[in-house]
C-alpha cells in the first residue's frame, strides 16, 4: 500500500510499504479522509519526535475492512472514525470513565500506521461508528471537534458566561463553535490571519480580535468594563497565550489549557494568586457527563449544530501529502484545515 511516512524534520515521503493485518483487538480501516492536525505539525517540525518510517494521522474516517480476533463492537463494512490513543477498559481510570488517562494507553495504530496511509490499523477501543448522515469529510472532523467539546465542557460554562478562545487554528475555531452550540452568552476569538477571522465570524463570534494590531487584554478590559471574562480557552500552547489568558480572566474565572505544549514556559503566576482563577487542562477526550466526547461531536455534526466542514480550506491526494504538510505549516497560504482525501 501507499503511505506518507516521516523521513526527517520537515521531510515526508510517499512510499510503497507492506500493509499490516488486523492483530487481536485491532481493526483495519480503508482510509477515506484524514486531516493534518497541529500535533502532526509538531512532529513535522521536530518538536515532538516522529517515528521514522511511520505514517501518522489520527483525524481519520474510513470503512472497516478487517476485524481482528476478540473484536465484537464493530463489523466489516461499517463506516468509522477513530481516537488517537487506545484504552484497556479495565484499569481504574477506564472504569471511572476517564479513559484518556488509561495506564496502558498507546497510540491507536501501535505497530502499524495511521491515517496517512491507504489502510489504517487501529486498536478497536478507539473506533466509533459513523451514521450514514455524516460524510467522510465531516467524519474526519469528529476527532478535533471532540477535543474542543471537551475543552468547553471542562469549564462548565452557563448561558450567562462570556468565553474567549485564544488561537484561530482548527482547535480554536472548533472550540468557538462548540461554545456557541453550548449557548454561552458572548464569545471572543483571537486571530492572526484573514481566513481565521472569516471563519470565526461564520461561527458567530461576537468579537474577533486580530492580535497583529490589537492588544486583546485592553480590548477585553474595555468591553467588560474592567471585569474580565468568565472563561478563557487557550489553544496555542505558548507562554504569550497563557499570559494573555490570565490577563483576560475575571477573578475566580476559569482558564482551560488545550494547546500542544512542547517545552517549558515562563509565565507570570502572580495572577493566579491574585485572581484566584481555576486553571485546568483538557486532554483529548473521554466522557463529559454521561456521554463520550466523540459521541457528542458526532451528534453536533450530524444535527448541523456545528458546521465543522467550514474550516477545511485545502484538499490533497495521498500522493500530494508532502505538499499538503508544507501548505498546512504556512498559514500565509490561507490554510486552516488541510485534508488528505482518498475517496
Amino acid at each position: 500500500m501507499k503511505a506518507a511516512v516521516y523521513t526527517g524534520i520537515r521531510e515526508i515521503e510517499v512510499q510503497e510499504i507492506d500493509p499490516v493485518a488486523a492483530a487481536p483487538g485491532f481493526v483495519v480501516i480503508d482510509t477515506k479522509v484524514t486531516g493534518i492536525c497541529g500535533s502532526d505539525l509538531h512532529a513535522y517540525y521536530g518538536e515532538w519526535p516522529p517515528t521514522p518510517g511511520e505514517a501518522a494521522g489520527h483525524e481519520t474516517c474510513g470503512v472497516v475492512v478487517e476485524v481482528g480476533e476478540g473484536v465484537e463492537h464493530v463489523q466489516e463494512g461499517e463506516r468509522v472514525v477513530m481516537e488517537v490513543t487506545s484504552n484497556c477498559g479495565r484499569c481504574l481510570y477506564c472504569r471511572k470513565g476517564q479513559y484518556n488517562h488509561c495506564v496502558k494507553k498507546h497510540v491507536s495504530w501501535k505497530g502499524g500506521h495511521g491515517g496517512f496511509a491507504e489502510y489504517t490499523n487501529v486498536h478497536a477501543s478507539t473506533v466509533f461508528q459513523l451514521p450514514d448522515s455524516i460524510t467522510y469529510r465531516q467524519g474526519a472532523l469528529v476527532e478535533p471537534l471532540a477535543v474542543c467539546y471537551r475543552a468547553v465542557m471542562r469549564a462548565e460554562p452557563s448561558h450567562q458566561d462570556r468565553l474567549a478562545v485564544i488561537g484561530g487554528g482548527t482547535i480554536g475555531l472548533l472550540t468557538l463553535a462548540a461554545a456557541k452550540a453550548a449557548g454561552v452568552r458572548e464569545t471572543l476569538m483571537t486571530v492572526k490571519y484573514d481566513q481565521q477571522a472569516e471563519i470565526a465570524r461564520h461561527f458567530g463570534a461576537d468579537h474577533v480580535v486580530d492580535i497583529n494590531d490589537t492588544d486583546v487584554r485592553e480590548y477585553v478590559r474595555d468591553f467588560t468594563d474592567g471585569h474580565g471574562l468568565d472563561v478563557v480557552v487557550e489553544t496555542v500552547g505558548s507562554a504569550q497565550g497563557f499570559d494573555d489568558a490570565l490577563g483576560m480572566i475575571r477573578p475566580q474565572g476559569t482558564v482551560v489549557l488545550v494547546g500542544g505544549y512542547h517545552k517549558p514556559l515562563e509565565v507570570d503566576l502572580s495572577k493566579i494568586m491574585n485572581l484566584e482563577p481555576t486553571v485546568t487542562g483538557s486532554l483529548c477526550y473521554s466522557y463529559s457527563g454521561m456521554v463520550t466526547d466523540f459521541d457528542a461531536a458526532i451528534e453536533l455534526i450530524g444535527t448541523g449544530a456545528v458546521d465543522a466542514e467550514r474550516i477545511v480550506t485545502h484538499d490533497y491526494s495521498l500522493d500530494e501529502t508532502p505538499e499538503a504538510f508544507r501548505v498546512s505549516s504556512d498559514k500565509n497560504t490561507g490554510a486552516v484545515k488541510v485534508h488528505i482525501v482518498q475517496e
